[in-house]
């Protein structure tokens, strides 16, 4: 057996921030020349679990062999549900806080991070039938913890980097609102909707803020504008949904004739639980409009191209409340405060000037 690797300076640790006071391993098994481990971490408020595959050099599951031995030995893992495709296996080698394998004509998400609970990737995927999305074909849980899912891979550009160089046009951005509006009303139908009063609709906002206050101080000045721009929403209540959580441009992949939406599992610093609630669809619209605010500060773009874009999308994806999708373009735009804090501190600037223009106006 290997030892194992410092996991705290691996991509997918979600927690740099945050003092570590312990790492352990939980269990571990032997996968032909590689050792499988689900690590603890003990950190000051919780304890998370991450799923490792290790060889003297570190993280295999980086490598071909390493990727081909996890997707070969997945099924004496734990559980199999549906079916899974074997064979040479390659990680795509994108920057994200999992690992995508390439196997044929498939794709294998191994969750680095694991949960008590269904992953909403799989739980969603393998239950809408939706042109603009990849049906999960299989997965493998463990102790009730989705270790990894395949399923059908689809070929197109990332959305961000379709933006971000230049090719994206405001015609796009409307597809890609009737993408989500389509993605939406099969979650709507398969999973169905409720209704949630305007005053929980504010709790959550402020909930919300609660939690990032805690964890970026540079969010401080903001809260009480913030929290002034919730109190202003109606007492109306709003639908509710399952609803994809965390979309952004980065999430999307532009194929010859139509839009995909990818990575359903929702904001990675919630918890699993929070994840899978149903909430209101502007969330989703909020994320994307907010990522055309990346890649309008990324791509060094005129304010012209970013509102061309954001105008064609809410136009492509149909009506929506003004003032919920406000507060949910702020709720954003507050989360990536945190989230660049703890992951890329060069970018917190990016969202922060969101949220200074936001409070402004």
């Amino acid at each position: 057996m290997h030892n194992t690797i410092d996991i705290t300076r691996e991509r997918f640790f979600a927690s740099k921030s945050e003092r570590v006071l312990e790492v352990g391993v939980e269990k571990q098994r032997a996968l032909g020349e590689y050792t499988w481990q689900l690590v603890r971490v003990e950190l000051e408020h919780r304890t998370e679990l991450y799923q490792l595959l290790v060889d003297a050099s570190g993280d295999a599951l980086s490598t071909p062999a390493g990727a081909t031995a996890y997707v070969a030995h997945a099924p004496e893992l734990g559980e199999v549900h549906g079916s899974l495709e074997a064979g040479r296996a390659r990680p795509m080698g994108a920057e994200q806080s999992n690992t995508n394998l390439i196997v044929g004509a498939s794709i294998v998400k191994v969750f680095r991070k694991l949960e008590d609970g269904l992953n909403p990737d799989v739980e969603l995927l393998s239950r809408i039938d939706n042109p603009h999305v990849a049906k999960v074909t299989g997965y493998v849980t463990d102790e009730g913890r989705t270790l990894a899912m395949q399923q059908e891979l689809v070929r197109g550009v990332d959305g961000f980097e379709l933006a971000t160089s230049g090719r994206m046009e405001p015609a796009d951005a409307y597809e890609l609102g009737a993408a989500v509006r389509s993605v939406h009303e099969s979650l709507a139908a398969e999973f169905g909707t409720e209704m949630l009063s305007g005053a929980r609709v504010r709790d959550r906002l402020n909930t919300n803020l609660d939690a990032y206050v805690r964890r970026a101080e540079a969010l401080r000045p903001y809260e009480g504008r913030l929290r002034a721009l919730y109190g202003s929403l109606a007492d109306g209540d709003a639908r509710v949904q399952r609803v994809h959580g965390d979309l952004h441009l980065g999430q999307t992949l532009r194929g010859e004739d139509t839009w995909f939406l990818i990575d359903f599992e929702g904001e990675p610093a919630r918890p699993l639980a929070e994840r899978r609630l149903p909430d209101v669809p502007a969330r989703d619209l909020a994320g994307m409009i907010r990522s055309f605010g990346y890649a309008r500060a990324v791509g060094g773009f005129r304010e012209g191209w970013y509102q061309g874009c954001v105008d064609k999308l809410k136009l492509g994806y149909g009506e929506v409340d003004g003032g919920l999708l406000a507060a949910y373009v702020a709720d954003k735009a507050a989360y990536e405060v945190v989230y660049e804090a703890n992951n890329r501190p060069d970018w917190v600037g990016i969202p922060l000037a969101a949220v200074e223009e936001i409070c402004s106006t």
